[in-house]
This record gives structure tokens, sequence and C-alpha cells, in this order.
């Protein structure tokens, strides 16, 4: 029972993956033969244009036209493909895709002297050409059944080889009939690209010389940013408003206050208070430190009246003190 199941699903998946492999299938029906000529047709119309009719056609031409326009001026002026050779169209160099709006994109391999070129065209398909092709198709048919014959590819090989038109088939000779009498496209071009070959070691060295490129500018902006950034500190100084340094300030010194005494008559001295950041010679300093402590001995006992042998009060230089204030 197991066995019977997993073979109708193995065999649906073969389906499903051949179905999909199927090269054949494509948005619609299209002739290949006559898909080439046209893309050989346009860029043989559209390679060789004046400098003036590319500008035109570049304002009042079709997207197609002006697609092209633009590949083959910057194939010509940047890549540098040379005069045109030809055409390549063998069967690993043509192409036919599915768009993705219904479109068959096609492309062939053009021959330049210094490099090749793709060409890729997108064709949707004419709904006015079907009309004209599904009537000549019936035109031809009853006369080939009037005329006896059962096949009508036949009839198309025996009787219509003298039109110059493929006789491999009914709908290929029709397609070659309305186009070249009738003037009727059976596909109609919308977008055209055009794109310069490049080898992979080509392509691998224009990547490498891009990105030496890039890391190089990258380093240039970074040393010009940092150079900017050092003379950050010369802007003060030329807008003129450069601050000075600003140094620690120094404990100030406790004010003394001088008071007159009642015994003494001679006028009062202050005390020289040295400034600061100056050297102070050391006899001077004792001098100073010796009299401050006798004027406040000679406070303390005018206080309390315990009498106090005389100190010296003055220094070499002449300096008296006369009484120290304790500030809070």
């Amino acid at each position: 029972m197991l066995k019977k199941k997993i073979i109708p699903l193995i065999t649906l998946l073969l389906m499903f993956i051949f179905t999909g492999c199927d090269e054949e299938a494509h948005n619609y029906e299209f002739n290949k033969d006559m898909m080439i000529e046209m893309t050989k047709s346009i860029v043989t119309n559209l390679n060789g244009v004046t400098e003036l009719q590319g500008d035109y056609l570049l304002e009042q031409g079709q997207d197609y036209e002006k697609g092209a326009v633009n590949g083959f001026r910057q194939a010509q002026n940047t890549d540098k493909v040379g005069k045109f050779l030809g055409f390549d169209t063998s069967e690993d160099k043509v192409k036919f895709e599915d768009g993705n709006r219904n479109n068959i994109l096609c492309t062939i391999v053009c021959k330049f002297e210094n490099r090749d070129v793709q060409v890729k065209v997108s064709y949707t398909e004419n709904k006015l050409f079907g009309i004209q092709k599904e009537s000549i198709t019936d035109e031809l048919t009853y006369n080939a059944t009037l005329a006896g014959y059962t096949d009508v590819d036949a009839y198309v090989k025996e009787k219509l080889g003298d039109y110059g038109f493929s006789t491999e088939s009914l709908s290929k000779f029709v397609d070659e009939y309305l186009y070249a009498n009738a003037q009727i496209s059976p596909y109609t071009p919308d977008e055209c690209e055009v794109t310069a070959i490049y080898s992979t070691g080509e392509l691998l060295a224009n990547g490498a010389k891009n990105m030496g490129v890039g890391m190089g500018i990258v380093f240039l902006v970074l040393i010009f940013i940092s150079f900017i950034i050092s003379l950050l500190k010369f802007v003060p100084r030329l807008l003129g408003r450069e601050k000075k340094p600003v140094l620690p300030k120094a404990p100030e010194a406790p004010k003394a206050a001088v008071q007159e005494t009642k015994k003494e008559s001679t006028p009062q001295a202050a005390i020289a208070v040295p400034e600061v950041g100056k050297e102070v010679e050391d006899g001077e300093l004792i001098a100073v430190i010796t009299a401050a402590l006798h004027a406040y001995l000679s406070e303390s006992a005018g206080n309390t009246g315990v009498a106090h042998p005389p100190a010296y009060t003055a220094s070499n230089d002449g300096l008296v003190v006369r009484s120290i204030r304790r500030v809070r």
C-alpha cells in the first residue's frame, strides 16, 4: 500500500521538475529569427547616429531609443569600444528570457574593435500584428484546402516559395510577410540596455582599483580633519580672546590692628608683611616674629595686671610692633 501511494507522488514531482525546466515555455509565442533581426535593426539604426540626431532622440524618442543612444554613447566615451564590426549570433551568445511584464528579453552580442558589447532589448506582443496574422493564416489555410492540401505547411513550401519569405512553416511565412509588406512589427520594443563586456580579470582589477581609490580618499579626509583639529588651539589667539593662565591665590596674611597705647606717645608703625612670591631674609623674619610675640605678651600683661620683663621690641630696621589683634 505504501509503494502504491509513493509512486504517484514521485511521478507528479518529476512532471513538475521537467515542466519547470522547459526552456521553450515563454510569455508568448514568438519567432526567434525575426526577433533577432529586429534587434540587429535597432543596433544598426541607433549605433551610428550623429550628435544632433542623438540629442533629438534623447528628447523626443521612445524609451528604447533613449536607452540605446545613451548606452552606445557610454560604450564609446567610457569603455572605448571602438569601431563597430558586426554581430555574433551564435547559439551560446543569443539569449531569450521572460520579463516580469509579460515581455520577452532578446540579448545579442555586437562585435566592436576593442571590446564586445551586449545589447538586450525588451519586446512586448503587438496585438494588431496578431489580428492581421490570424486573418492571413485563415485565408492561406482555406486556399490550401481548396488546392487539396491537408498539411498547410506543405502548401506553403510548394506554392509560396517564390515570395522570398521563410517557408519553414505557415507561422514564420506570415510573420515575415506582414513585417516586410504591411510594415507591421510582430513585437514592440520598449526598453534597450547596452553593456560593454569585461572579462573576470578586468572586473577584479577595476574593483581593486576602485577600492584603492576609495580607501585613499578616506585616509586623506581623515588626515585633513586631524590637521583642522590641531589648528583649533590657535582660534582664541586669532580672535584676540586668549585666556591668561590663572595662578592659585596665595593665602591672605592675618590683618593686625594697630592700637595706640596710653603710655607711649611715639607714632605707631604697621607690621610689614612680606609679599607672596618674594624671598624673605631670615633676620627680617625673626625680627617680625619677635616683635609680634612681645606685643602680644605686653597686651596680655596689661589685661591681667601682671608685669612682664621688658623684651626686645625693635628690629635692625627700626620696626616696632605695638600690638597684635587676633582676627576671627
